[in-house]
C-alpha cells in the first residue's frame, strides 16, 4: 500500500474502534514507520527488518497499561507525560503493525525470519494500482455503515 492508504485505512480502522483521536492519530503516524525507517536503502531492504512484525509486538508489550485501551483525553493529560508518551508508543507501534498487516494483503512480507519474505495472505491488488484506491474506499464504506452498529 502507498503511505496516503496505510494513514486513512489504519486511521479510520482505530477511530471507529475506540472513539479516540489520539490513540487514532498516534497509530496513524505508526502506520508510516516501517517505510520511512528504511530511509535510502529501500531498494535493497524493502519489507524486511522494518517489516517484520516481531519487533512490533515487542514494542507493544513494552508500552502496554491496562488503560492503553480506555483512556480518554482528559485522563491522559492529567496522569502527565511519561504517562502519555508510553500510550503514545503503544499505539504507535500498533499502527506499525497494522501497517504490515496491510501489506500482507498486497504482497509479501516477512514472517518467520527478518529477511526472507513469504505470501501470509491472499494478494489483492498491486501497491499504487485502481483496486488499492477502490480497496480503501470499500473498506472506508463498510466502516462508516458499520460504526453505527457497534
Amino acid at each position: 500500500m502507498t503511505g496516503v492508504s496505510h494513514s486513512i485505512v489504519t486511521f479510520a480502522t482505530l477511530y471507529v474502534a475506540t472513539q479516540n483521536v489520539f490513540i487514532a492519530g498516534s497509530a496513524m503516524l505508526g502506520s508510516l514507520f516501517p517505510d520511512k525507517s528504511e530511509g535510502l536503502f529501500w531498494q535493497s531492504s524493502h519489507r524486511s527488518y522494518s517489516h517484520w512484525f516481531v519487533l512490533y509486538v515487542a514494542a507493544m508489550a513494552c508500552f502496554w497499561t491496562p488503560e492503553a485501551l480506555f483512556v480518554t483525553g482528559i485522563q491522559m493529560w492529567q496522569t502527565g507525560i511519561l504517562h502519555m508518551s508510553r500510550m503514545f508508543l503503544f499505539w504507535f507501534s500498533a499502527g506499525a503493525l497494522l501497517h504490515i498487516l496491510e501489506d500482507a494483503i498486497c504482497g509479501p512480507v516477512p514472517f518467520l525470519y527478518p529477511n526472507k519474505r513469504t505470501m501470509v495472505l491472499p494478494r489483492l491488488f498491486k501497491t499504487g494500482s485502481v483496486g488499492e484506491c477502490l480497496f480503501v474506499i470499500t473498506y472506508c464504506a463498510i466502516l462508516y455503515l458499520s460504526a453505527g452498529k457497534l
